[in-house]
């Protein structure tokens, strides 16, 4: 039943507030996934408002009395010109979710779903977990391993998730709150109670709301998405997703690279999704009511229009209230309403789709893009250098990031480049904890980061003396864990002074698997504090043009399998102590004029015209006996040899070593002590080390 003109139907509650402000218009825009806006024009016999009490009070603007009306925050207020009995004011009223655009932020999300992501940011704004909902289907968002927020209003940023993730959110409205609701299938969204029947307009007044004008218009519309990406961890898989309509009209694509996803299914339900959103407004209606509980969000039920396929749901998608009550003045106007013109009482204008399309909001709030490059510094757990996974791959802490830890959760794993890398070859430089990184964005996408370089600052300077040591490129690395040495590869480059330094702080390994050449045209010195070991297994050529000297201050061994040969133009050996010559064969000592024996002050001289001695030769006495020579073995050579000699004597003999000094103080000769082999000496003892040998030479008996 209409109501009288001169009573008014629309009131303003403002809690914690008592006033007396009359709704004198309003004008309300709604729509699902936006925000709404309520302007109101109020007048009141008071022109000393206190502002400041009213802004940000929880205020409900009643469309009738049956509880139909929007409710939201007061964002702006304003006083206005006053009258002789009125003063004019100004209310805008928001949801609680407007307040997100008033932060800027920069954060990073790891591990965690849309939703879980949007729960965060709005209990950051004290929007508590009863003051929204998610109503979402079977096909849960899967976790983002990494999500960030960069150079982006907190609204921004849910709404752009939101878009990607294909969740609408709309509100759902009562005389004390406004409940958020994000919904991604319209079997989630609110059925409005009763059917609206459609009553074209005829200049009477109907008994009860009515839709007065309702049309439908088609649009173009693509009829495939086709999306691929890159996963470098599957690089040899095809990573390509599509969807398209069932009806198999694919006249239109949009096809589209790279695309957030590592697994076909998911991208399949990303394309989908996105073939969703094209789609949405494929079929759109547009009308006009004076229905007041017509909300965005809500499921109309259209009934008594002629076309009988149109008598069903539809989703409305955006609804624009307005209202009008001049009977508040209790004055009349100088300006008479025009033929036509809508001077009284509430209508709205609203689109829709069909109830059973999925409402996809589009695209309006784009991923922020990161052009250039960042720093960061490398992370990793508490006491650890060295932080990597399989791929060489590091987490950094960016400085942006005010709420991350320096630790092994600071980022999401960074590839790093390096100057070339394949199949098991290539560079490897694992950037360490501490280090400030250059990170650079694949596709510039903020939640692909990637490292580039590394870059020194004045913490971590730079290994050289700079400008003095400027002609040098180093490479110079730090022991880890803990530091105290280090390895380098220095070359300078300075006039004159050129080199290359090259210094391991233990080991040096080479292995050269074919020919290895070295050639100095000036002095090679070679310092070698410990044991000095060389095998070699084919022939060794030396050829010394100058001449060579040698200096051993211990002892020298030299131990030759086969012959050995020795040509000189003189040939001079001095010995402090003894000079043994000794053969198992034959001595033959051959000059080719004299040769002389001389010992004791005694001489023998053989010459050409005959043998010479100083005294005349008697005989007897006994000869003194040559010792052999024991040169020492080569350590591998010397391990082999024991090892085998060891196993082939008798069980009995292998202690003979140990009980030998004891067995010498006796008057029984060696040869009955010592089991050597059948049919040979004590100096044919085939143990490198044999302690007959040892004994005889201190002067025991054979």
């Amino acid at each position: 039943m209409p109501t009288p003109a001169n009573q008014a139907t629309f009131t303003l509650d403002i809690a914690g507030v008592e006033h007396r402000l009359r709704v004198l218009s309003f004008t309300a825009k709604e729509a699902v996934s936006r925000p709404f806006s309520v302007r109101i024009e109020l007048v009141s016999e008071r022109a000393n408002l206190a502002l400041e009490d009213v802004l940000h009070r929880q205020a409900f603007l009643a469309f009738d009395a049956l509880g139909n009306g929007l409710h939201g925050q007061i964002g702006e207020i304003a006083q206005g010109d006053s009258g002789k009995r009125f003063t004019h004011y100004f209310i805008r009223l928001v949801p609680n979710l407007l307040r997100l655009e008033h932060r800027h932020n920069h954060r990073i999300f790891q591990n965690q779903s849309v939703p879980e992501i949007i729960a965060l940011v709005l209990k950051d704004h004290g929007i508590l977990a009863d003051e929204f909902a998610f109503r979402l289907s079977s096909k849960t968002c899967p976790p983002r391993d990494y999500c960030t927020q960069y150079h982006e209003t907190d609204l921004h940023f849910v709404r752009r998730l939101c878009e990607e993730e294909g969740l609408s959110f709309h509100f759902e409205h009562s005389r004390d709150r406004h409940l958020l609701i994000f919904a991604d299938d319209p079997v989630a969204l609110p059925n409005l109670k009763n059917p609206t029947a459609y009553l074209q307009g005829n200049g009477l007044v109907a008994e009860a709301p009515v839709i007065n004008a309702f049309g439908v218009r088609l649009a173009t519309r693509i009829g495939k998405v086709s999306r691929q990406t890159y996963d470098f961890e599957q690089p040899g898989i095809d990573m390509r997703a599509s969807a398209k309509l069932a009806d198999g009209r694919v006249d239109l694509e949009d096809y589209r690279y790279p695309a957030p996803f590592n697994d076909r299914q998911i991208g399949d339900r990303q394309a989908q999704t996105v073939l969703e959103r094209h789609r949405s407004d494929y079929q759109l209606a547009s009308g006009k009511s004076d229905q007041p509980a017509l909300l965005s969000g809500h499921l109309l039920t259209l009934a008594e229009h002629p076309r009988d396929d149109w008598n069903a749901q539809w989703l409305l998608t955006a609804v624009v209230h307005e209202g009008k009550q001049p009977q508040v003045l209790e004055e009349y106007s100088d300006r008479a309403a025009q033929p036509g013109e809508f001077s009284q009482g509430y209508q709205n204008h609203f689109e829709a789709i069909p109830g059973l399309t999925p409402f996809r909001p589009p695209l309006k709030h784009p991923k922020p893009r990161i052009l250039g490059s960042q720093h960061a510094i490398v992370s990793g757990p508490p006491g650890e250098e060295i932080h990597c996974d399989a791929y060489g791959r590091v987490k950094v802490k960016f400085y942006w990031d005010r709420e991350g830890v320096q630790n092994e959760h600071a980022s999401c794993w960074l590839r790093v480049a390096t100057g070339w890398a394949h199949d098991q070859y290539g560079t490897a430089m694992i950037p360490r904890v501490g280090m400030e990184v250059v990170v650079g964005y694949f596709e510039a996408d903020p939640d692909q980061p990637y490292v580039q370089a590394c870059l020194p600052n004045a913490s971590t300077r730079v290994p050289l003396d700079l400008p003095a040591q400027k002609t040098q490129t180093l490479l110079k690395t730090h022991s880890s864990p803990g530091g105290g040495g280090y390895n380098e590869l220095k070359i300078e480059d300075r006039q004159g002074q050129e080199e290359i330094a090259i210094r391991a702080q233990r080991d040096w390994k080479e292995h050269v698997l074919n020919d290895q050449s070295i050639q100095v045209d000036n002095q090679r010195s070679v310092l070698v504090t410990g044991l000095s070991s060389h095998e070699l297994q084919g022939e060794e050529h030396h050829l010394t043009l100058g001449p060579r000297k040698t200096q051993v201050l211990a002892d020298d061994s030299l131990t030759v399998v086969g012959n050995q040969h020795i040509s000189a133009s003189s040939y001079l050996v001095s010995a402090a102590g003894q000079v043994h010559l000794n053969s198992k064969l034959d001595v033959v000592i051959d000059a080719g004029m004299t040769a002389t024996i001389k010992a004791g002050g005694q001489w023998i001289n053989i010459t050409p015209v005959g043998i010479f001695s100083s005294v005349p030769i008697f005989l007897g006495c006994s000869p003194m006996p040559g010792l052999p020579a024991v040169p020492g073995m080569p350590m591998a050579v010397a391990k082999q040899t024991a090892l085998a000699a060891s196993a082939s004597l008798p069980p009995d003999s292998q202690g003979i070593g140990a009980a030998l000094p004891a067995l010498l103080a006796g008057d029984a000769p060696i040869v009955e002590l010592c089991q050597k082999p059948q049919g040979k000496t004590p100096m044919e003892c085939p143990l490198p080390d044999c302690p007959c040998a040892q004994a005889l030479g201190a002067g025991g008996k054979q």
